[in-house]
């Protein structure tokens, strides 16, 4: 007989059982009638949770579930409602296959109430006594949830705006305060603090503004807490000198005192110990949305769920060592540490060795640098390896060029970093840079998990023979995953961006190894108003768990998810070939079947009204008085963002918006082409072309030069020509009569009138 194989329910149980001990929960067959729990299918019989345990002061309530997470959250909730327990409860729902990937939502419902509410943590399992410290902060009141805390943060901006603080120091200043509350003389002197006397201001020169104590408190303050503690391979680094603006803030010294009780009560005490969070980055992103500076400063900020995903999709074990090579405000390594500290459970050696050891973060923006450091501080200071300065090593032909590049780079090396996760910058080559050094980076077989835009690999493969940084990529490491992302991922952001999550092993790509396509065309969120893209429907845990099971057994989901090779017959195809039982025709070059030439006529309100036909991207054409092309083409919109990839058959004369290009047979002979085939064609692959080749932090456009680069189908002209004969001549004729009908409608009804 064959061995019997573990249920994935089985699996999850399993963790939470190992987590907490075999003997702390009573499991369901044990649970006893007296609870009085009832059966989740609507009966009177007696039904139980997967685990339970009575405590004096409360009970908690389990259920586990291998990946719909939203069934466990039912679950649970359904067995805190039909009960005979008479005190406060928590309910756990877990699922997920690995420690360091969990998901866990816990809620709390009070003995007098009947409402199920949601507690701020998640995905991580807490200890007894956490729990029952967060359940007692909940029932006194003394938390808030996200939705509060982004109000409290926007009125907090609020009075930064209306006290004259510029936007470019807010986020600053809301870490200095949040540092200096950490400090247990400045929480007890700031509600103390008076205005500077008569006498002090007619003893000195200069102007005494009336905040000059509270600020020169919360300067003493950050430095005593942040000290000098930079590491010695950054760039020069001062922290008094980082937050010396503060010298200058001059609100009224009630205002200061009731901004300052506000941040302490409602922010610093409620997130000081379970809910760790990225608080100065969601601060940060609010403070400078308000004049749109994140656009001016080219910095696009991972959103949570994402950079949540990201991390669970390192598989973190405890050992592993962290390196960020673009920390931004330190979400990733923050993120990183929660984990880490999870499966270290409370092992406090453990502990200080993840935060002295097994994070590595670089940031060159002293703010944002600032901000991960204080960040770290705040959720237990993992700050011995943040570096001050550009990851990017002065490399020529493998060559460290500079001597201080040099040690660094052993510096790194030494700390044997095995997964990095990042996001760093979209402009220019960075992407592809700082994928090459973070893989140098790494030891052999690490982890990297990237954030790039999706047509960074196409558009860096090397051309006509040539090796391009792609190719020396693939030389080093093996391309695991590509999850594309939804365009309108950084939408709160002001940002369109075509993106999508690469996962890369350092070990050689071989031709032979398949890459797993992942398309995240929707990640369940919704734009809501002043609220941005949120978990309305609590879609996004079941999508998490299918990416992260699909990812980690390689596993083809029909529509959404495929395994395909991007090298065939040595040649390299970074968006994939497809596979043989996908498609038998051959895979050419664009450029090897049609010749592309830019449109000519910028479109305006005041185009005049000729004969012939302006094509556009829109459906509509327009007329002109001159024409550029009398032949058969297509009109290809490369440049009109919201008609990218959208392709018109066009048979006579014309002239062509220059946001198109108008494309031509090119290798007749060789490759004859059906044009009103190649159009519907176009249209079928229209949303994948764009996924591989849509480029821009603000308006997406295709490059026509990475366009000719693209590989498509070649079908022979015999099936070409039965197609259309067979559809396309139908559909055209269609057409007309639907032309034809809706001109007699109209006729009629002007007669009718």
């Amino acid at each position: 007989m064959g061995k019997k194989v573990q249920s994935s329910e089985t699996i999850t149980e399993n963790i939470f059982r190992s987590f907490y001990g075999p003997d702390t929960f009573i499991e369901k067959s044990a649970i006893d009638k007296s609870y009085g729990f009832k059966s989740k299918n609507g009966t009177s019989f007696a039904g139980y949770p997967d685990f339970f345990l009575d405590l004096p002061d409360f009970a908690i309530i389990v259920e586990a579930k291998p990946l719909l997470h939203s069934r466990a959250e039912e679950e649970v909730k359904f067995y805190m409602t039909t009960n005979n327990i008479k005190k406060n409860m928590v309910g756990i729902a877990v699922s997920g296959r690995e420690l360091s990937q969990i998901k866990v939502t816990y809620f709390f419902k009070k003995t007098d109430s009947d409402e199920i509410e949601k507690f701020n943590i998640k995905d991580k399992l807490l200890t007894l006594e956490n729990i029952g410290k967060a359940l007692s902060k909940r029932v006194s009141g003394e938390t808030i949830s996200d939705e509060q805390l982004v109000s409290i943060l926007k009125s907090i901006n609020e009075k930064f705006h209306d006290g004259g603080i510029k936007d470019t120091y807010r986020s600053l200043f809301f870490s200095g305060i949040m540092i200096a509350l950490t400090n247990t003389n400045f929480r007890s002197i700031y509600l103390n603090i008076q205005e500077p006397t008569d006498q002090e201001i007619a003893t000195t020169s200069v102007t005494i503004l009336n905040a000059h104590y509270m600020n020169k408190s919360i300067l003493q303050a950050v430095d005593t807490q942040l000290g000098l503690k930079v590491n010695n391979l950054s760039k020069e680094f001062s922290w008094r000198d980082q937050f010396s603006f503060i010298k200058n803030i001059d609100l009224p010294l009630l205002t200061y005192k009731q901004l300052i009780s506000q941040i302490h009560n409602k922010i610093f005490i409620p997130y000081q110990y379970e809910e760790k969070q990225d608080i100065l980055g969601k601060a940060y992103k609010i403070f400078l949305s308000r004049a749109g500076k994140i656009e001016n400063k080219n910095i696009i900020l991972t959103p949570d769920h994402i950079k949540e995903l990201m991390v669970k999709l390192a598989r973190l074990n405890v050992n592993d060592v962290v390196i960020d090579t673009c920390t931004g405000s330190g979400g990733f390594l923050m993120e990183a540490m929660e984990t880490l500290y999870n499966l270290a459970k409370d092992d406090e050696d453990k502990l200080e060795e993840i935060r002295n050891r097994q994070l590595i973060g670089f940031e060159i923006d002293p703010v944002l640098f600032s901000l991960a450091c204080s960040n770290m501080f705040l959720h237990g200071d993992g700050r011995s390896n943040m570096l001050f300065r550009n990851s990017l090593l002065n490399v020529s032909d493998n060559t460290i060029m500079n001597n201080k590049d040099d040690v660094l780079l052993e510096y790194i090396r030494e700390k044997k970093p095995t997964k990095c996760i990042i996001n760093p910058p979209y402009e220019n080559k960075n992407p592809i840079k700082f994928t090459l050094q973070a893989i140098d980076y790494l030891e052999n077989n690490g982890k990297l998990i990237i954030i790039m835009p999706s047509p960074t690999l196409t558009k860096n493969q090397g051309k006509d023979g040539t090796t391009g940084l792609t190719d020396l990529l693939l030389e080093k490491a093996r391309l695991d995953y590509v999850i594309k992302m939804p365009l309108s991922i950084f939408r709160e952001q002001g940002r369109t961006v075509n993106t999508s999550i690469f996962g890369f092993t350092k070990t050689p790509h071989n031709p032979t190894d398949e890459v797993l396509f992942y398309n995240l065309e929707d990640d369940g969120l919704v734009s809501v108003q002043h609220k941005g893209r949120i978990d309305k429907n609590n879609r996004w845990n079941d999508i998490e768990n299918q990416i992260v099971d699909s990812i980690n057994n390689s596993k083809e989901i029909q529509g959404i998810s495929e395994k395909k090779k991007i090298y065939k017959e040595g040649v390299l195809n970074a968006a994939g070939y497809q596979n043989e039982d996908g498609s038998h025709h051959k895979l050419v070059k664009f450029k090897e079947l049609f010749s592309s030439t830019k449109g000519e006529l910028a479109s305006t309100n005041e185009m005049d009204d000729g004969e012939y036909d302006f094509i556009t991207a829109s459906d509509e054409w327009k007329k002109y008085s001159s024409y550029t092309h009398d032949e058969e083409a297509l009109v290809y919109a490369v440049s009109a963002s919201g008609s990218l990839g959208k392709s018109q058959y066009v048979n006579g004369k014309f002239i062509a918006s220059n946001l198109c290009l108008v494309l031509t047979p090119k290798n007749y002979d060789k490759y004859p082409i059906n044009m009103k085939f190649y159009n519907w064609y176009f249209e079928a692959i229209r949303k994948k072309v764009v996924a591989d080749l849509a480029d821009g932090t603000s308006k997406l456009t295709i490059n026509p030069g990475h366009l000719n680069e693209y590989f498509v189908e070649y079908f022979p002209i015999e099936e070409q020509n039965a197609f259309v004969n067979e559809y396309i001549v139908k559909y055209d004729e269609l057409k007309k009569q639907v032309q034809r009908a809706e001109r007699d409608l109209k006729i009629n009804l002007r007669n009718f009138m």
